[in-house]
C-alpha cells in the first residue's frame, strides 16, 4: 500500500505543479491621478506609445469608472471588492482602516486570495494607498519606496546627489531636471521589476502590481519629457466655471484641505460662499509651492502646470514600455494578463478644479485596458468599474471567484466588445466629514447625484445629459424630475 500511497501523491503533485504552471501570469499596473488623457483615448496631444502599443493587443474600455474619487477608498474598493459604502473609510486615518478590516475580515484582498491559489504575489510602488498595505496579505513584503515617496523631488542643492522627500508645506509643484529616469522612484522601480522578469522560472504563476505614482503631484519628470510639450490655448479646459443651478458643495473639492489652508496662512472662510469656493478650488494642487493659493491661475501658469502634467505621463509611459519589453524577451508575454488602470479621474481646471475628489466625469471616468491570452483586442463602449477589477482577474486566471465580491465579471467584454454586463455604474463622494454625502449613477443618457445630509435629508440634486452636456455644465434636475426620480430610485 505504501508504493501505491506515495504514486498517487506524486502523481497529484505533479498534476498540481502542471496546473499552476498552465496558469497565465498577471502583471497589474496602476497609475495614479490620471485621466484618460492618453493618444489610444483619442488625446493627441500626449505622447504615449508604450500605453498606445498595449491598447492594441488589449480591450480598451471608454467608459470606465471609479467608484470613489479619491486614492485611499478607491485602492482599498478595488483590492477587496467591496463598493465604498461596504468599506466605509472615507479618509486616510489609519485607524479606520485598521477597524474596517477587523468588521470585515471575510473581505480578503486579491492579493491574498491569489497568493493562496498558488500565485507568487508581489507590490511595487503604490498599489495599496501608502502605508496601508499588509506584509502578510503578498507573497513578499510590498516595495512601495521610501515613506513619503509621493514627495520625492529633485535636490537643487545637491543635483548629483540622490531624490529627496520634501517636506509637505515645502514641496514644488512641479520639476523638470535634467536627468536619467532611473533618478526618480519609477525609473528604479521599473528595473528592480524588469530584473525580476528576467530571473523568472516558470514553474509557479506570479501576481506583479506595480504602481506608478506619477502624474499624481507634484508633477516631476526628467527634462526630456517636459521638453515634449508646448501647451496652448486648446489646452485649457473648456468648462472653467460652475455648472449653473449648483451649490458650491459639489464642485468644491477642497474641503479636506481646511486644515492646510490654515496652517499656510490662507485659511478659508467658515461660511463658504460660491465665489470663496471657486476662489479656493483645488486646493491640493494650491497647497504645493509656485501656485497662489486662491484666486485664478494665470494662463501661462496653467500651461506650465499642462505641461508638467502631460511630462509626468509621459515618463511613466516610458517605464511601462520598459515593463513590456522585458516580458516579451523572457517569454512570458504569451502567458500573461495585463490589466491596466487608474484610481480615478483628474481635473486640470474644469469647473475650476484642479485634482480629483468630486463625481463628475473627468473626476471619476479613468483609462482601463485588459490583455488576456487568446482574447482578441477591441475597443468597447460598455460599463465597466473598478470593483470589477477582482472578479474578473479571478475568472480570467480560472481561479474561483470569492462570494464576498461585488463587482461584475468582465470577461464577456473582454471576449467580444459588443457584450454587456451593466446598464449603469455608481460613484460616491463624502464632504466635510459627512454633512455632504454624494451619490451618483450614470448610465449612457444621464448622470444623477444625489447630495442628502447625516440625518439622510437631501440637500441637492444634479442631473446631466449625458449626450448633449458631456462638460456638464447645466444641471436638469428641476427640469427633468421624472428622470431625476427613476434614476434616485437605483441608489437604494
Amino acid at each position: 500500500m505504501r508504493p501505491l500511497l506515495f504514486a498517487a501523491l506524486l502523481f497529484l503533485a505533479t498534476f498540481v505543479t502542471a496546473d499552476e504552471s498552465a496558469r497565465p501570469n498577471i502583471l497589474m499596473i496602476a497609475v495614479d491621478d490620471l485621466r484618460p488623457m492618453l493618444g489610444c483615448y483619442g488625446d493627441e496631444r500626449v505622447q504615449t506609445p508604450n500605453i498606445d502599443q498595449l491598447a492594441e493587443q488589449s480591450m480598451l474600455f471608454e467608459k470606465a469608472y471609479c467608484n470613489y474619487a479619491k486614492c485611499g477608498l478607491s485602492r482599498l474598493s478595488l483590492m477587496t471588492g467591496l463598493r465604498p459604502a461596504s468599506v466605509g473609510v472615507y479618509d486616510h486615518g489609519n485607524d479606520n482602516v485598521v477597524a474596517f478590516r477587523e468588521r470585515r475580515a471575510d473581505a480578503i484582498p486579491i492579493s491574498r486570495w491569489f497568493r493562496d491559489q498558488g500565485y507568487e504575489t508581489r507590490s511595487f510602488g503604490k498599489i495599496d494607498h501608502d502605508g496601508w498595505a499588509v506584509p502578510e496579505d503578498w507573497s513578499a513584503p510590498p516595495r512601495p519606496g521610501r515613506e513619503g515617496e509621493m514627495l520625492e523631488i529633485f535636490d537643487e542643492a545637491n543635483p548629483d546627489g540622490e531624490t529627496i522627500i520634501a517636506d509637505r508645506r515645502a514641496c514644488p509643484v512641479m520639476q523638470s531636471p535634467d536627468v536619467p529616469d532611473d533618478h526618480f522612484f519609477a525609473g528604479r522601480m521599473t528595473s528592480e521589476v524588469a530584473a525580476l522578469l528576467a530571473a523568472r522560472e516558470k514553474e509557479k504563476p506570479f501576481f506583479y502590481a506595480v504602481g506608478f505614482r506619477r502624474p499624481h503631484l507634484p508633477f516631476v519628470a526628467p527634462k526630456k519629457y517636459r521638453e515634449l510639450y508646448t501647451p496652448d490655448a486648446s489646452w485649457l479646459a473648456p468648462n472653467p466655471d460652475a455648472p449653473v443651478g449648483v451649490p458650491f458643495f459639489p464642485w468644491f473639492n477642497s474641503d479636506g484641505y481646511v486644515g492646510m489652508a490654515k496652517a499656510l496662512g490662507e485659511p478659508m472662510p467658515d461660511k463658504m460662499t460660491p465665489e470663496a469656493a471657486m476662489a479656493f478650488n483645488g486646493f491640493e494642487m494650491r497647497s504645493y509651492l509656485g501656485v497662489p493659493c486662491e484666486g485664478p491661475l494665470s494662463e501661462d501658469l496653467q500651461f506650465d502646470l499642462l505641461a508638467h502634467y502631460a511630462a509626468c505621463i509621459s515618463y511613466v509611459d516610458a517605464q511601462i514600455g520598459r515593463l513590456m519589453q522585458q516580458l516579451d524577451e523572457s517569454g512570458l508575454r504569451e502567458n500573461t494578463i495585463i490589466i491596466f488602470w487608474s484610481d480615478h479621474g483628474w481635473h486640470l481646471g474644469e469647473m475650476g478644479a484642479w485634482g480629483k475628489m468630486t463625481n463628475y466625469e473627468i473626476g471619476t471616468r479613468v483609462p482601463f485596458l485588459i490583455s488576456a491570452p487568446g482574447k482578441a483586442p477591441g475597443r468597447t463602449e460598455s460599463f465597466a468599474e473598478l470593483v470589477d477589477v477582482y472578479p474578473t482577474l479571478c475568472d480570467l486566471a480560472g481561479v474561483e471567484v470569492p462570494s464576498h465580491l461585488a463587482g461584475d465579471v468582465l470577461t464577456p467584454i473582454v471576449a467580444d466588445a459588443r457584450a454587456s454586463v451593466k446598464s449603469e455604474v455608481f460613484h460616491s463622494y463624502q464632504r466635510y466629514k459627512g454633512r455632504y454625502f454624494g451619490q451618483a449613477v450614470k448610465n449612457h443618457d444621464y448622470r444623477y447625484v444625489r447630495w442628502t445630509n447625516k440625518k439622510g435629508g437631501v440637500e441637492a440634486e444634479e442631473l446631466y445629459d449625458q449626450m448633449a452636456d458631456p462638460n456638464e455644465t447645466q444641471n436638469l434636475a428641476a427640469d427633468y424630475p421624472e428622470v431625476a426620480k427613476e434614476m434616485a430610485a437605483q441608489l437604494e
